[in-house]
């Protein structure tokens, strides 16, 4: 006779249990975005070949098209002079004539969107194979970069993938356009990639004091919209003790043509069934993922 062991699911993290106590009434919250999906247009049907590394290279497009100076600062750093001097003049950024700190600016505008995407497209490449590098300086990164940014082979790959995600992405595009954009924009000056909890939390986008949640892919399930929910509770908590004051969190689902704005003390309070000390709040928090994050010692 055969038996079987079934093994329950491990234990969510204490940060996500923490969230779910602490924000139980967090249904109001999707089905919000639920309704917002049924009445928007019909959705993007586009797969593109690697959705998550398609959803990685849409937030650095948008981020070029976004930010007046370049954005992923530490990631442009590790990048060789050449390199980083093609990409950036390719995305439509130019040296600053005054500002020695600032050394690149947008000075112009109309840049093609498939040229913004390509650069989108090669962040995310260039910073995957820096993480796999484990660089530990940008004199560092600059050498181990050099060979494979010279391999023809390798850039010919790259190519071809950006390439094949570019009908999807065209797609997107337009429906960025069709008032997102603008929306964006209008929200303030946009940072992207902010570390939160000294890098232990790293949001999508900043723009004023709005905190910006991007997908690009399907939400077919309720544990995925509880996850976004975690996701956008923790940076919105987060991010004012990190330095960046948030008053409003943005859910943008690209795919659904849904752009959603809250204000944090309103959405926090509806989640919770009470009103939110979001200062205590977040610091709790931190102190959860803090612990979370630290080595465990062994005898």
């Amino acid at each position: 006779m055969v038996s079987y062991v079934f093994r329950s699911a491990p234990e969510p993290p204490a940060s996500r249990q923490w969230l779910a106590h602490r924000f139980p009434h967090r249904t109001k919250l999707v089905t919000d975005l639920r309704q917002r999906i049924q009445r928007a247009p019909n959705p993007i049907t586009a797969s593109p070949p690697d959705p998550r590394h398609f959803g990685l290279a849409v937030e650095r497009t948008l981020a070029l098209d976004l930010c007046v100076t370049p954005p992923y600062p530490d990631l442009f750093a590790r990048l060789p002079a050449d390199a980083r001097r093609i990409l950036l003049t390719t995305a439509g950024y130019r040296p600053h004539p005054v500002e020695a700190d600032q050394p690149w600016i947008r000075t112009c505008g109309g840049v093609l969107a498939g040229r913004l995407f390509t650069v989108g497209s090669l962040l995310t490449d260039l910073d995957h194979v820096l993480r796999q590098l484990q660089v530990a300086s940008p004199d560092d990164a600059h050498r181990k970069l050099r060979a494979p940014l010279r391999h023809r082979e390798t850039l010919a790959i790259l190519a071809g993938a950006t390439r094949a995600a570019r009908p999807a992405f065209k797609e997107f595009w337009t429906s960025y356009l069709a008032g997102f954009r603008d929306a964006l924009n209008s929200y303030g000056p946009v940072v992207a990639a902010p570390v939160l909890l000294d890098g232990l939390r790293v949001a999508d986008l900043i723009a004023g004091t709005t905190v910006v949640e991007l997908k690009t892919g399907h939400l077919d399930d309720t544990k995925q919209f509880h996850d976004l929910v975690d996701q956008v509770l923790t940076y919105a908590l987060l991010a004012p003790p990190s330095g960046h004051p948030v008053t409003a969190v943005v859910i943008y689902l690209a795919r659904y043509h849904v752009m959603a704005r809250y204000p944090v003390d309103v959405l926090a309070a509806d989640l919770a069934g009470a009103p939110v000390d979001l200062a205590e709040a977040g610091e709790h928090l931190g102190t959860l993922i803090r612990a979370e994050q630290a080595p465990v010692a062994t005898a």
